[in-house]
């Protein structure tokens, strides 16, 4: 979202049009303008003329390339994250003989008129009707109430939005054979769908963890930590979550969890509770794909029978019903499978799903910051379509 503020038009000129000395190029930023006030997910159009071909066009936030063009329109949508603080966006024009040109605008926070920072709650939301994805909705479709009382809806997106994801494969003794080259398959078959903004991380984990990959936009290195990967040892399930919850933590915009396992956890130091309240704190979307003990009855968690050393049968229960509970309130998805060859195309239709969902942003309108549980309901004016959204978050 941008909200126009005045600036002079001098300065503006001299701010966001730069040609390169000594060539023939010249790039202006058009959007946002120098000032704006700016946060969450805004649009950097720009417009360039040179003599030459235009070979390149480089979008860059605070210093760090976040995506490039090679044929107009120049324009391209970047996530500047809920908080409230200034950015500085650049463009880069390059022609085909090797001259250049920069421009360079700054965005304002926007102005908070409260003794804390009221942050932009931004709602990553799945739209279907009869098990179709609902693709034509406007930001009139949608009402977002917030502990029970409406929320103006100040952004609205729709559509393809750069994305973090964690893929986190089970590789314990259960996995072994077709389950674990199905699974490793699967993941690549995600890492091959990502685009140029989508990032990525690869945890492969047994009772320890195996493998972890950089977060990085590197096919060959992602596909990399799937390589060679064996099926071995026991299931640390809830410490390996913890862990993913952990390293995305840091990072701006969409966060997602891809969970791949077969198995109850057995050697976890972390408790549930805690890996279901950093769930909560985290934002992140969490998918469970998970093979189903029951085919009929694929969400059927009663009857569990294991115990150990430190914990009975009805604990390893009260782990799944928590597990479950994050799944459900991150506005992720439980997908059960009875097939390892589901698997690759259960990891096609998160993408899918991630490729298609509506972005909505509101303020608060009763931000304490006492840690508290937030409700948040997302409704959808549309015949016969359904709404699958985050559930509330925690106010801090």
């Amino acid at each position: 979202m941008t909200v126009a503020r005045c600036v002079p038009l001098l300065a503006l000129a001299l701010a966001a049009a730069a040609p390169a000395a000594g060539a023939d190029i010249w790039v202006t930023i058009t959007a946002p303008r120098e000032g704006e006030y700016a946060i969450g997910e805004v649009e950097i159009a720009a417009e360039v003329v040179a003599r030459a071909e235009v070979a390149e066009v480089e979008f860059a936030l605070d210093g760090r390339v976040v995506g490039t063009l090679v044929q107009p329109p120049y324009r391209l949508r970047v996530d500047l994250g809920g908080q409230s603080i200034a950015h500085r966006l650049a463009v880069t024009a390059r022609d085909a003989e090797g001259g250049q040109a920069t421009a360079e605008v700054s965005t304002l926070p926007p102005p908070i008129a409260a003794d804390f920072e009221v942050e932009l709650r931004q709602l990553y939301v799945s739209v279907s009707r009869d098990g179709e994805r609902v693709l034509d909705l406007n930001g009139a479709d949608f009402t977002i109430t917030d502990e029970g009382v409406e929320q103006p809806l100040v952004t609205f997106a729709r559509g393809d939005i750069p994305f973090t994801a964690v893929l986190l494969i089970d590789a314990s003794g259960s996995m072994f054979g077709d389950k674990i080259r199905a699974a490793t398959a699967g993941a690549a078959t995600f890492i091959a769908g990502m685009k140029a903004l989508d990032q990525a991380q690869v945890l492969v984990f047994s009772d320890q963890l195996l493998v972890r990959t950089p977060i990085t936009d590197a096919k060959e290195i992602l596909a990399a930590g799937l390589g060679g990967t064996e099926a071995r040892g026991g299931t640390a399930l809830t410490d390996s979550l913890f862990v993913a919850l952990q390293l995305l933590e840091e990072r701006q915009g969409r966060r997602v969890v891809i969970l791949l396992s077969d198995g109850i956890d057995t050697h976890s130091v972390v408790d549930m509770e805690q890996a279901s309240a950093l769930a909560r704190t985290s934002s992140a979307l969490v998918y469970w794909i998970r093979f189903a003990r029951d085919a009929d009855n694929p969400f059927d968690d009663g009857g569990v029978t294991m115990t150990s050393a430190w914990r009975s049968s009805q604990e390893y229960g009260r782990q799944i019903e928590l597990l479950t509970r994050a799944v459900r309130e991150s506005g992720g998805e439980i997908i059960p499978i009875r097939r390892a060859d589901e698997i690759a195309p259960v990891f096609l239709r998160i993408l899918d799903e991630l490729r298609s969902q509506y972005v909505l942003g509101y303020y608060p309108d009763d931000r304490r910051g006492d840690g508290r549980w937030h409700r948040v309901r997302v409704k959808v004016d549309a015949p016969g379509a359904e709404a699958r959204a985050p559930r509330g978050y925690v106010d801090d």
